[in-house]
């Protein structure tokens, strides 16, 4: 098609550390009012340096997902691909029939708005614009036949997707496992500083970690 897509995903809010700071403090094991200042802020560092390495925000978030084009690219053909069997972009970058694919588990879709340069942004309806299917393991959304939306794609800029949504269990706690390796990932940066030899991924949390790794979103 040509189309160069540029995939990012947010979230609107500061990622923090998802458990218990207490419990956090007792398994580094180190007592005292100036140190557990200091191991919430690395608990909270290697909250958001997983996150990253997994790719999918940690916990039950409010999120923002854009997919965009470069200005040159004026074309509907974008919006036709994804009413043609068998063409898709998609967040991992997988053909997957007319679907586009978000990134991580999600709720609720609050907002799906598309943008185009020199406009407004236009508000697209559910069921009338666009459909989605929530249930399956990668949530989809799908551009519903509407002329309006077709002619607004001749000038595509971006689509943005506002959700609420993440990597959490059904009580919406962070899985054990994720927790565990930032609590080992906390106390080993907290009893090695500057130059030690401590190297998470060689202490287990690799084990802890990969069964959770979605593909790479940028941005």
């Amino acid at each position: 098609m040509g189309e160069v897509m540029l995939y990012s995903l947010v979230t609107n809010d500061v990622t923090k550390y998802p458990g218990d700071v207490n419990s956090l403090i007792d398994f580094v094991g180190s007592a005292g009012p100036y140190r557990d200042a200091i191991i919430e802020q690395i608990g909270d560092a290697n909250t958001s340096t997983i996150e990253k390495y997994l790719g999918t925000p940690l916990g039950k978030r409010s999120c923002r997902f854009v997919i965009s084009r470069n200005a040159s690219e004026l074309s509907d053909g974008y919006h036709n691909s994804w009413l043609r069997t068998g063409t898709a972009f998609t967040s991992n970058g997988i053909s997957t029939n007319q679907w586009i694919e978000l990134p991580c588990h999600v709720e609720s879709i609050q907002n799906v708005t598309v943008s185009i340069w020199g406009g407004e942004n236009i508000a697209l309806v559910e069921g009338q614009d666009f459909y989605v299917d929530l249930s399956c393991k990668y949530p989809k959304i799908m551009l519903g036949w509407n002329m309006s939306i077709m002619d607004a794609f001749y000038k595509y800029k971006n689509m943005i997707v506002d959700f609420t949504g993440g990597l959490y269990e059904v009580d919406g706690t962070v899985p054990a496992p994720i927790l565990l390796a930032i609590n080992m990932a906390t106390k080993g940066f907290f009893e090695n500083p500057g130059d030690g030899v401590f190297n998470p991924m060689e202490n287990g949390m690799n084990f802890l970690l990969r069964n959770y790794q979605v593909p790479a979103i940028g941005g």
